[in-house]
């Protein structure tokens, strides 16, 4: 079914929606920054890991397993409800985890990645626009899982840690004094410093981390958490459930 609100159009949002809305799309629609898809000339698009690139959030799955107690939910808890920033959170919760080095590949195998992946990325590339990923997780993590899949050679900017026998000392080199969420990795000022000069933001998440720079972006692809924020805070958005319908979207309004 799709649903749409009333909001004023300009230009070739008229023709991205009229596509879309035929092939099936569901919008979300508000008063706030009309969800447009830029041209592939003038698009850059940026995108989260865990729940987006992944089938599962593999920080929350690392710590669920791994925590010696389940002092971790009360920090979930605090920063779903936005009153402490993912930087403490983190903190938090890592410190009452105890993962073994050994237990790494193993964990790893464990992972499974969104099988629309591949196919977003075919695409970006043919229409040669700029992607990155964006993550509030551990790079121990992400760049072995991008590695093992082929995608070794795809930007992302991530947390990292400090791996001591078992334990796991949360390190923010992406972080900013000044980041409106209290982000362990500020995606925003990530944005603002490998953002390509006149290419406009598209920007693909699942969760609480993504809010802030899904609110700055010129085109919205939001599920879960996220998508839920959005529409409180009446953001247009294109939802989607898994990343080959965000291909899918992108190829209509590219075509």
């Amino acid at each position: 079914m799709i649903t749409m609100n009333k909001t004023r159009t300009v230009g070739r949002t008229l023709s991205d929606r009229w596509l879309l809305r035929r092939s099936g799309w569901v919008f979300n629609a508000g008063p706030e920054s009309p969800s447009i898809i830029p041209l592939p000339a003038k698009a850059q698009l940026w995108i989260d890991f865990d729940g987006t690139i992944t089938q599962q959030d593999v920080l929350d799955e690392l710590i669920r397993q791994y925590a010696l107690d389940d002092s971790w939910k009360t920090a979930e808890a605090l920063w779903q409800a936005g009153a402490i920033g993912s930087h403490e959170c983190l903190t938090r919760q890592l410190a009452v985890v105890r993962f073994p080095n050994a237990d790494l590949e193993n964990f790893l195998d464990s992972i499974e990645l969104d099988p629309g992946f591949n196919d977003l990325i075919e695409l970006l590339e043919l229409n040669h626009v700029p992607v990155a990923v964006l993550s509030d997780g551990l790079d121990f993590i992400i760049g072995p899982l991008l590695a093992r899949a082929g995608f070794g050679n795809v930007h992302y900017r991530s947390n990292t840690a400090l791996r001591t026998s078992e334990m796991l000392r949360l390190r923010c080199p992406h972080s900013s004094g000044s980041c409106e969420s209290a982000s362990a990795h500020c995606k925003c000022k990530s944005i603002h410093e490998w953002g390509t000069y006149g290419r406009e933001a598209i920007y693909v998440g699942d969760g609480r981390s993504d809010l802030c720079p899904a609110r700055k972006a010129k085109c919205r692809f939001a599920k879960g958490v996220l998508a839920d924020n959005l529409g409180r805070e009446g953001y247009e958005f294109l939802t989607y459930s898994d990343l080959s319908e965000v291909t899918s979207a992108l190829t209509i309004a590219w075509s």
